[in-house]
Formats: C-alpha cells, sequence, structure tokens
C-alpha cells in the first residue's frame, strides 16, 4: 500500500540542518510547491492528447464551458476563480454542482505525454526524505509517479492539499492511494476557488495540510513552482508561513520560486518567507538547484553555504527518451544505496 507520505517522522533539531560531514549526507527535506503553473510548464502544448492544461485566466475556455459558465448568468471571459467564488457565495447549488462534475471529467481524462516531461525530472531530482505538495487536480504527478516506481522506493513523497483526482482515500483504515491500484477506495475530493476552503472539514485534506505544514517547518529548501498564492489561497499561504516561521534552519536555509512573471515581482510577494539574501526568483525551473544538482540539493547548498566547499553542478541533458533519463539517473541511486556522497558529477 502506498500512503502520500507515509507516516512521518520528523527528528527534532537545531539551527542547523541534520548534515552528516562524513558521508557528505544532508537529511533534512526539500519541499517543493506545486501549482498549475507546474502542470502548464510540463505539457505546454497539452497533454498526451492535445487537451490543455488550464490557469484560472484561461480555465472557461481550456474546459470548453463557456456556454455552461454563460448559462447561469456569468461572463465566461472573467478569471474562473472570481467567478467560481461568485457563485459559491449565491449558493446557487445546480451551477456548483454541474461545474464540479464538469471539472472532475475533464481533469480525469488528462493523461501524462510518453517522453520525458518536467515532471518526471522533478521526481528524479528529489529523494524519499523530501515532499512535494502539489495544488494540483490534474493526474499528471501521480501518473509520472507511477511510472517511475518501478526504480524502488528512490521518489519523494507526494501530498495533495486540494485533492486529486487520481487519488483515493478509504475511511475505514485512514489510507490513501492510487484509484488505479486501490478502485474501492473513494475518490478525494476536490477543493475549488473558494475563499474560505475550511481544510479541516474532511479527514483526508485535513490530514494532507498536517504533513504538509510538518514537512514545511523541517525543510533545508524550499522551491515553489508554478503557485502564485491567489486570493482565494489566503489559509493556505497564512498556514505555510506559519508553519516556515516554526522552521529552527529557516535563517539558513534557502527559499526559490520558479514563476513566468518578472523575478523581482515575485520575489516581493514572497517577501514574508525570504531572510536577507536566501531567496531566488527564476523564470524557467532549468535554473533551480533541483535541476542543477538533481538528488543532492541539500547537500550542495549546505556544503556552498555551511563548508565554503561548492559542489559542481550535474545538471540534467535534454532527454529524448524516458529509457536515456533511466540510465543518466541510476548511477545517483546506486552512490545513495552506498550510503556516502562523493561531492563529484557523476556525468
Amino acid at each position: 500500500m502506498e500512503n502520500f507520505p507515509p507516516e512521518m517522522s520528523l527528528e527534532p533539531k537545531k539551527l542547523l540542518p541534520r548534515l552528516d560531514i562524513k558521508s557528505r549526507i544532508n537529511h533534512s527535506p526539500h519541499v517543493v510547491i506545486l501549482g498549475a503553473g507546474a502542470s502548464r510548464a510540463c505539457c505546454p502544448n497539452g497533454d498526451r492528447f492535445g487537451n490543455p492544461l488550464p490557469l484560472m485566466h484561461d480555465f472557461v475556455e481550456s474546459l470548453g464551458i463557456n456556454d455552461v459558465v454563460a448559462g447561469y448568468g456569468y461572463d465566461p471571459a472573467e478569471n474562473f476563480e472570481s467567478t467560481y467564488s461568485a457563485i459559491h457565495k449565491s449558493k446557487l447549488a445546480p451551477a456548483l454542482e454541474k461545474l464540479n462534475q464538469l471539472i472532475r471529467s475533464y481533469f480525469s481524462r488528462i493523461e501524462l505525454p510518453e517522453k520525458p516531461t518536467i515532471y518526471d525530472l522533478l521526481l528524479l531530482s528529489m529523494r524519499p526524505k523530501d515532499y512535494i505538495l502539489s495544488f494540483n487536480w490534474d493526474p499528471l504527478l501521480p501518473q509520472a509517479f507511477q511510472r517511475w516506481r518501478k526504480l524502488g522506493k528512490v521518489l519523494p513523497n507526494i501530498i495533495f492539499l486540494h485533492g486529486n483526482v487520481d487519488v483515493g482515500f478509504d475511511q475505514e483504515s485512514q489510507r490513501c492511494g492510487f484509484l488505479q491500484d486501490y478502485p474501492s477506495f473513494e475518490p478525494t475530493p476536490l477543493l475549488y476557488p473558494v475563499e474560505q476552503k475550511n481544510y479541516r472539514s474532511n479527514p483526508f485534506i485535513a490530514s494532507q495540510w498536517e504533513l504538509a505544514t510538518a514537512a514545511l517547518s523541517d525543510a533545508y529548501f524550499v522551491s515553489v513552482f508554478g503557485y502564485s498564492a491567489p486570493e482565494t489561497d489566503v489559509e493556505a499561504k497564512s498556514l505555510f508561513l506559519d508553519a516556515w516561521r516554526k522552521n529552527p534552519t529557516h535563517t539558513l536555509a534557502e527559499f526559490e520560486i520558479i514563476d513566468v512573471r518578472d523575478p523581482e515581482e515575485v520575489k516581493k510577494s514572497w517577501s514574508d518567507f525570504i531572510i536577507k539574501t536566501h531567496g531566488a526568483a527564476f523564470k524557467e525551473m532549468k535554473n533551480s538547484i533541483l535541476f542543477r544538482h538533481p538528488r543532492r540539493t541539500c547537500e550542495a547548498f549546505a556544503f556552498a553555504t555551511l563548508q565554503q566547499t561548492p559542489w559542481h553542478e550535474d545538471p540534467f541533458q535534454n532527454f529524448q527518451s524516458l529509457s536515456q533519463l533511466e540510465e543518466w539517473i541510476k548511477p545517483m541511486i546506486e552512490e545513495e544505496a552506498g550510503g556516502k556522497f562523493s561531492g563529484d558529477p557523476h556525468h
């Protein structure tokens, strides 16, 4: 049975990260926060069948629900976030039920392309000590996880903060798993863009947020990818900030954001999370430490800042096939099994 994540056991720690100088392994986690922009970057030209991965500003058009939205008296050109919140406040039950049904149906049809994607690279750039906190309903990340789990227990934990169409939950056992593996599980709820989401109202969502804030309060490196913390996620950003401020190492840790907006604007919007110079913003994922030091992010950062001995980069290449990516990543996984890192590039 796969849990997302399995039971977390966080050791109490001091100001410094859990860096073992002898083995050169940093046991503190890297946490990645994913938003809709990450799925758009994963499939910029649509999924395997050309279905677009929507953002809130083009959500209605991407899903082809213009007539439905207009039929309930709302402007299809408006940002869907505002439209859905307005419908929710009006308590128009038939409209909400219809939209929820159409949204779940659309995202359930999404399929990952057969070639390597950003999500494949992201999963393989992290280790079992790390966490991905996803706001996304689409099944792209679960599908990528399923095609790489053949490598063994080498992938990060995934936490679904707003539910996911590909994940189910069993009330009796309090376990979650892929619906493909456990068709008897109930589909997880999808949290829609309303101001008061009430993260504690559902046991699955509540458990996911408990794990997410625990991971963030222990992280040594945080990457935000394609998530702009919109107005309807006020509670989410507040929970994140509270957890981050409780993190004993957050004054030494790093906080980076990957966003297509102007980097200075992006850093300003996340200024509460950035301590002094410990923050960066990039427009492309290739500039992230995840893709420059895959599977060694926390080690590379710790040795550069705490030991003054920077590691040479070992960046991902332009892989043309999944098999090519698999062969490239294997030496790093083999080194991990040995329990000691050289700090040298493998390629």
